[in-house]
């Protein structure tokens, strides 16, 4: 198996949907909550820099961890050595603020609030698409593979994993840049 990670700190949803890939890999994810407590814009941005995930010394509010894994599968046919879908673990793990009080805050604070992880949310769900893209065309680039040795086969599978990864990598940065890590689509802390 050859794992891989990126990590982004600063952006996660609520949710982690790799809808498409449900059937051809293992899906995990996982969200952990910590508790603010707030009654205005000031307490809680105070709030979310003490309290939030810390990641190489620095604070955030929202941190998410996204992986890929997979593993060539192979058989042998006809004396060949055949690709069959890969086994493939995707995983995606977040930590996002949950603001206990914001019931009593005013109600410009809990529109901003709500606009908040909005954005975090559309981020999270675009990041969440160009990793099921880069999947996707892994999954169909292993279709139809064979060899006369499994070895070469799957170090070709192993290859095409490692350039879908990179290829996701360079959509995620892309798309950061973009949005300036989502500053563009509102995820800027209220």
């Amino acid at each position: 198996m050859k794992p891989a990670r990126w990590i982004r700190q600063g952006v996660v949803a609520v949710c982690v949907l790799f809808s498409v890939y449900a059937q051809s890999a293992s899906v995990q994810s996982s969200i952990e909550y910590y508790d603010i407590s707030a009654h205005d814009l000031n307490q809680l941005r105070n709030q979310l820099q003490a309290q939030g995930p810390e990641k190489r010394g620095n604070r955030y509010s929202i941190a998410a961890q996204y992986t890929m894994n997979w593993t060539p599968k192979v058989q042998i046919r006809n004396d060949r050595c055949e690709a069959l879908k890969p086994e493939l673990q995707l995983s995606a793990d977040l930590v996002m603020p949950r603001w206990i009080s914001q019931s009593k805050a005013d109600f410009a604070a809990q529109q901003s609030w709500i606009g908040y992880i909005a954005a975090a949310q559309q981020y999270h769900q675009k990041i969440t698409r160009l990793i099921e893209q880069s999947v996707d065309r892994f999954v169909q680039q292993t279709q139809g593979l064979s060899a006369t040795e499994c070895d070469k086969l799957e170090a070709l599978i192993n290859a095409k994993g490692r350039a879908a990864l990179a290829s996701a990598q360079q959509k995620v940065r892309t798309y950061q840049r973009q949005t300036r890590h989502g500053e563009s689509l509102g995820l800027t802390i209220p």
